[in-house]
């Protein structure tokens, strides 16, 4: 039996590459016409014919998704606590709604590397599960290559489309556990609205839908909160002050290792004296002693819902202005049950 020739058949004939020759037979992508018509040449001397995969192609039926890791990220980025969830959900996302997935690494910072990949492997859409700049999403909205970003935005750009953790979610759901553990007085940290979401109005909300005096909520906003010289100085006002904190509200790991300091500094016991909790359940909190009460990023249902945004898109024509918001889960640790027994 006489085989068809293959697309790397015709691209070694025509001395180009698999994917020029790909673009040249499918229709879609542009190369130069004197290519077009070696690559066309070499297909008729060999009488190729195109199969249904290339006629699905030129009519931009193909199923292909791809998740872009930059090509900076050190080994191992793809099985991290917080990526491989992420991709999990992604791929589950893509079964259920019947697309392909394939991981590429590149230079994020290349907005036309990634014009190419997408034209030139036929990706319909692309997901980013870290930062990019602004000028290479700028190119990609320019060639209408769709795109989103999975937990991270940038605050110039609120109208992108992304899918992340419900952050006012997050903010009601610890500070009503912290007044149902009977907390009276709390300080919050937030540095995670500049960035992220509402963060800090969750925690307000939630203080006012229980009727507790506004004075005794101090809720401090800023960038600088993470940890360090700021966070130290919070610290020490609350707890210098005539009317000392029963509940805190850290929202990094380091600025919640610098709570626990702090509070075993000045003979205090969390969880008894001291009620704690935080965003993010990602190391930290579990093997602090006591074990921390903290709010866990739903990455895996973040993942499915970044792909049913993206097949929104898809079939619509059109982004939604709507970003995808996902309410994660409250894990109640011993920072917190102690107070509520005391």
């Amino acid at each position: 039996m006489v085989h068809p020739p293959s697309i790397v058949e015709i691209a070694r004939r025509a001395g180009v590459g698999k994917s020029t020759a790909a673009r040249v037979l499918s229709g879609e992508g542009a190369v130069s016409e004197r290519t077009r018509e070696r690559v066309l040449e070499v297909a008729r001397s060999l009488k190729y014919r195109a199969n249904t995969a290339a006629r699905a192609l030129r009519k931009g039926e193909n199923r292909i998704l791809g998740i872009v890791v930059p090509n900076s990220a050190s080994y191992g980025i793809l099985s991290s606590n917080v990526s491989a969830p992420k991709l999990e959900g992604i791929a589950r996302g893509a079964k259920r709604l019947g697309y392909d997935l394939q991981i590429f690494i590149e230079d994020l910072q290349d907005g036309e590397a990634l014009r190419r990949m997408a034209v030139e492997k036929d990706v319909r859409a692309i997901f980013f599960l870290g930062g990019v700049k602004e000028p290479t999403l700028d190119l990609l909205d320019r060639y209408r290559i769709p795109w989103i970003g999975i937990n991270w935005r940038l605050p110039s750009r609120p109208g992108d489309l992304f899918a992340w953790t419900d952050f006012a979610h997050a903010g009601r759901t610890l500070a009503g556990h912290l007044i149902q553990s009977g907390c009276r007085r709390v300080v919050a940290f937030d540095w995670l609205s500049a960035h992220y979401g509402p963060y800090g109005d969750g925690i307000a909300a939630a203080w006012a839908s229980f009727g507790m005096p506004a004075e005794d909520l101090t809720l401090l906003r800023g960038e600088e909160l993470t940890g360090g010289p700021a966070v130290s100085a919070a610290l020490s006002r609350a707890f210098d002050g005539p009317a000392r904190p029963d509940g805190l509200l850290m929202g990094h790991r380091d600025g919640l290792q610098q709570a626990y300091a702090e509070l075993k500094r000045r003979g205090l016991c969390v969880g008894k004296d001291v009620a704690v909790a935080t965003f993010d359940d990602l190391d930290a909190p579990q093997y602090l002693d006591p074990a921390c009460t903290a709010y866990a990023q739903p990455f895996t249902a973040m993942g499915e819902a970044a792909v049913e945004e993206i097949d929104r898109w898809l079939s619509s024509g059109r982004p939604q202005a709507q970003p995808r918001k996902v309410p994660g889960e409250l894990r109640v640790r011993a920072s917190t049950q102690e107070h509520a027994r005391a």
